[in-house]
């Protein structure tokens, strides 16, 4: 039998849906949405979660995007974004995509619901996946410049945070499993995330005011 495509490859241990173990941003973010007709949505921005840090709906739209860029610069760029449609109230509201749609999850994200009348702007503040990826990372053993890489979801609820200092190549995922892309290319993203690991949440505290997440004991190695 003939070899599946390194990605396929790694797309086999998600399962069909999202409740399985995932990582937020490497299997989640900045996939197509597709709805049950084969059409295209959007893209999953960002995600909304409820204050135990479970993931509500995927987020989709410019509003979402942007909030990505974080800082006084996304502050900036949204409101630019609210003032070029300043007669919308809802501008910067994201469009929301509630998890009881999604049918399933391979290279694409995919709807069991058609795409009409699917979105709807979200209603008050919610907690974002971009929130937590801006934190920087404290404690005995982290590396200097460490920040939020990633977030690992089990049955949707955050289980831990992906924590190193930002380097090329960690969306490919080479740096996360053993069997996972070309030997060369493996080698040299494992090095490059060489001070990156995993802080459980029960050892990790994330103070948002702050801009910090503050772990204690040392993490645990990223490489499964």
């Amino acid at each position: 039998m003939a070899d599946r495509p390194t990605g396929q490859r790694h797309l086999d241990h998600l399962g069909r849906d999202l409740t399985g173990e995932l990582d937020a941003v490497l299997h989640l973010l900045d996939r197509q949405i597709i709805d049950v007709n084969g059409r295209m949505v959007g893209k999953v921005d960002d995600l909304a979660l409820d204050s135990g840090l479970r993931v509500t709906a995927l987020l989709t739209g410019t509003p979402a995007l942007l909030g990505r860029l974080g800082g006084s610069l996304g502050g900036r760029v949204l409101r630019g974004w609210q003032m070029v449609g300043i007669e919308q109230a809802d501008r910067n509201a994201a469009y929301r995509v509630d998890l009881s749609s999604v049918d399933r999850l391979d290279s694409a994200v995919h709807l069991r619901v058609s795409r009409d009348r699917l979105l709807h702007r979200e209603v008050g503040p919610s907690l974002r996946l971009s929130q937590l990826l801006e934190l920087a990372v404290e404690g005995e053993g982290v590396h200097r410049g460490s920040g939020v890489l990633d977030v690992r979801l089990d049955e949707l609820r955050v289980r831990s945070y992906v924590v190193g200092p930002g380097r090329p190549g960690g969306l490919l995922g080479y740096d996360r499993r053993a069997d996972q892309g070309p030997w060369v290319v493996a080698r040299v993203v494992r090095w490059l995330h060489r001070h990156a690991g995993v802080a459980p949440r029960d050892r990790a505290e994330a103070d948002l005011e702050a801009g910090t997440l503050r772990v204690t004991g040392r993490l645990e190695p990223l490489l499964r």
